[in-house]
């Protein structure tokens, strides 16, 4: 019966893994026509035009990477300051407020977010800030770091919580305040366990479709502020129409989703690589 249970596991991670595979792989089939030299050059370009037949996804991905950077630096500061007050509050019921409420903000779907920014937060930036269009990159920022504060706040909590219970009886004991244990060793010892949980942060950012598409005004130009509107890789996918399936519009949609699935894959990568690292240390 003790060796039935990790076999189920076993089979169940084979079977998950069998399945992001074969996605890979189809898409690698489907874009496969398109990397000919006559062909490629007409998808990494500026322009999206279907009239003029180009189809550069350059743009998407520029807006992919500005939206996604952007948010996650606001998320880092709210999660990093939240869970530093938790770890060095000594009110209970605060912290437990606190924590749960985090916990709260990942079950909530990220359309009730993009619905709820929609017509509450979008009114009030085309009201107070000059220049920025109804809906823009710092709207979509704004509203996408909420989904990642759970997602790196939880983690950073671990973090702390496990470092604490090893060691803190033993640096308190050394005449260390709480606040010197905090600033002088648990925030040294937990920047690798922070960098794995910003990077599956920026993998979530960079997967998000709906507040994106809701929010960031999905405009196929060059965003010269953050108060322009954008289109993401993800959203784009969701906008392009295409009724001739062999059409190079409809071939570009592959393309970027093998691009999103390439980038999730090397930011697990990059997350397995710190844990390996830290593990050898």
């Amino acid at each position: 019966m003790n060796n039935i249970f990790p076999r189920v596991l076993l089979i169940i991670t084979f079977i998950s893994s069998a399945f992001v595979f074969c996605i890979f792989l189809l898409l690698a089939i489907l874009c496969f026509d398109l990397f000919d030299s006559n062909i490629i050059n007409n998808f990494f370009g500026m322009v999206w035009s279907v009239e003029e037949e180009k189809y550069g996804i350059i743009l998407p991905f520029l807006g992919t990477l500005i939206i996604s950077i952007l948010s996650l630096i606001i998320a880092f500061i709210f999660s990093f300051c939240i869970c530093s007050y938790i770890f060095l509050n000594k009110y209970k019921t605060i912290n437990i407020f606190l924590e749960k409420s985090m916990l709260l903000m990942a079950s909530v779907p990220t359309v009730i977010y993009a619905f709820a920014a929609l017509f509450t937060f979008v009114p009030f930036i085309s009201t107070y800030i000059n220049g920025s269009s109804t809906l823009s990159i710092l709207v979509a920022s704004i509203t996408l770091s909420l989904l990642l504060i759970p997602t790196m706040g939880l983690l950073f909590l671990n973090s702390f919580r496990t470092l604490s219970s090893k060691y803190e009886n033993t640096c308190l004991h050394l005449g260390l305040s709480k606040e010197q244990f905090f600033y002088q060793f648990i925030l040294k010892n937990s920047i690798p366990h922070m960098l794995s949980a910003v990077i599956l942060a920026m993998a979530r950012a960079v997967g998000d479709t709906m507040i994106v598409l809701m929010l960031a005004g999905n405009a196929l130009s060059m965003p010269n502020s953050i108060l322009d509107s954008a289109r993401s890789l993800t959203s784009h996918i969701a906008l392009i129409f295409a009724n001739d399936y062999s059409s190079l519009s409809f071939k570009a949609i592959f393309l970027c989703a093998f691009l999103l699935l390439c980038s999730n894959f090397i930011l697990i990568l990059s997350i397995k690589y710190i844990q390996r690292k830290c593990n050898a240390i």
